[in-house]
C-alpha cells in the first residue's frame, strides 16, 4: 500500500467528518496502528477543522460591554430607588406618633440585554464551508474508486481480446507453415453438429487441437485425443479441464492416418471408449 497516496485519497477527511463507511473505518484503524504518519494525518485534519472555526469567530462589538453595564445600573436603581424612601417629620416625633410604615414597592424586573449577534453563527458557517471542502475530497475519493473499478473492467476486457487475438494469430501462423496438415474432425452419427480441428506438423510431429465446438465435459469426465496409427489408437493427450486458450498443444505424433476424440474419465485412459466417440477425421 502506498501510504502517501492513501493519505491524499480523501478517506481521512471522510473519517474526521464522520462520513466514512464501517469498512473504511475498519481499514483505517488497522492502517493507523501500523503507520504513525496516518495517525498524524488524522490529528492534523482534526486540528485544521478546529483552527479554521476559531479563526473565523467574530469578537463582540466594543460598545456592547458599556451597554450591558448601563442596563444593569438602570435596573438596580429601579429595584432600590433612593427617592422613594419615607420621610419622618419633626412634629410627628413630638406628638409621639409613629410614621406610617411604607412597604417598599417590589416588582419583578426582567433584565433584557440588547440584541446580540450570535458570534457562533459565523464559526458554524466556517465549519460548514470546511466540511463542504472536505466532503468534496470524499466525493473525489468515491469517484476515484469507481474509476478504478471501470479501469479494471476495461483491462480485463482488453486482456480477453488480446487472448483471442493471440490465439487467432497462433492459428494463422500454423496455417502458413508448409509442413502443417489440417485435419477436420466431424461429429459421428450421434453428434452430427460437433467438430474439431487438428493441426499436425509432419516435420517435427507437433500436434495442436482446437475443440471449441465441443460441449463442456461433464463432472469427472475429460476429452481425450487419439491418433490412429496403423489401425491402432495412440494416446495424443487429454484436453485441459479449464483453460482460457482454445488452441491446445497435444502429444507429439510422428505418424498417423486419422485422429479422433472420445469422452473418458478424468485423467484419460490407455485405450479409447468407442461408445463415447464424439468426432473423427481422416488425414
Amino acid at each position: 500500500m502506498d501510504i502517501k497516496e492513501y493519505i491524499s485519497s480523501g478517506i481521512i477527511e471522510a473519517y474526521v467528518l464522520g462520513l466514512a463507511t464501517e469498512e473504511e473505518v475498519s481499514i483505517l484503524d488497522c492502517v493507523r496502528q501500523k503507520h504513525p504518519e496516518v495517525q498524524q494525518a488524522i490529528l492534523d485534519a482534526q486540528l485544521l477543522l478546529e483552527d479554521f472555526a476559531a479563526e473565523q469567530a467574530v469578537s463582540p462589538a466594543p460598545e456592547l460591554k458599556d451597554q450591558i453595564w448601563a442596563k444593569l445600573a438602570d435596573s438596580s436603581q429601579q429595584i432600590n430607588p433612593a427617592a422613594d424612601e419615607p420621610v419622618t417629620h419633626t412634629d410627628d416625633v413630638t406628638r409621639g406618633s409613629q410614621p406610617d410604615k411604607v412597604e417598599p414597592e417590589t416588582s419583578e424586573k426582567v433584565l433584557k440585554l440588547p440584541g446580540q449577534r450570535d458570534n457562533n453563527v459565523l464559526a458554524i458557517a466556517a465549519t460548514v464551508l470546511l466540511a463542504l471542502s472536505l466532503g468534496g475530497n470524499v466525493l473525489l475519493y468515491q469517484e476515484r474508486q469507481e474509476s478504478e473499478a471501470m479501469l479494471a473492467n476495461s483491462l480485463a476486457e482488453r486482456d480477453s481480446a488480446e487472448t483471442l487475438l493471440s490465439a487467432a494469430n497462433s492459428r494463422w501462423e500454423l496455417l502458413q507453415r508448409p509442413s502443417i496438415k489440417t485435419v477436420s474432425l466431424a461429429g459421428v452419427e450421434k453428434f452430427p453438429d460437433l467438430k474439431a480441428v487438428v493441426f499436425w506438423d509432419t516435420k517435427n510431429a507437433n500436434v495442436y487441437l482446437t475443440a471449441d465446438k465441443l460441449p463442456a465435459a461433464p463432472t469427472g469426465k475429460q476429452y481425450q485425443l487419439w491418433a490412429i496409427v496403423d489401425g491402432q489408437p495412440v494416446d495424443a493427450g487429454v484436453l485441459p479441464l479449464a483453460s482460457a486458450d482454445n488452441l491446445f498443444k497435444m502429444n507429439n505424433i510422428p505418424q498417423a492416418q486419422a485422429f479422433a476424440i472420445t469422452l473418458e474419465d478424468e485423467g484419460g485412459k490407455p485405450t479409447p471408449t468407442l461408445s463415447d466417440l464424439y468426432v473423427i477425421g481422416n488425414i
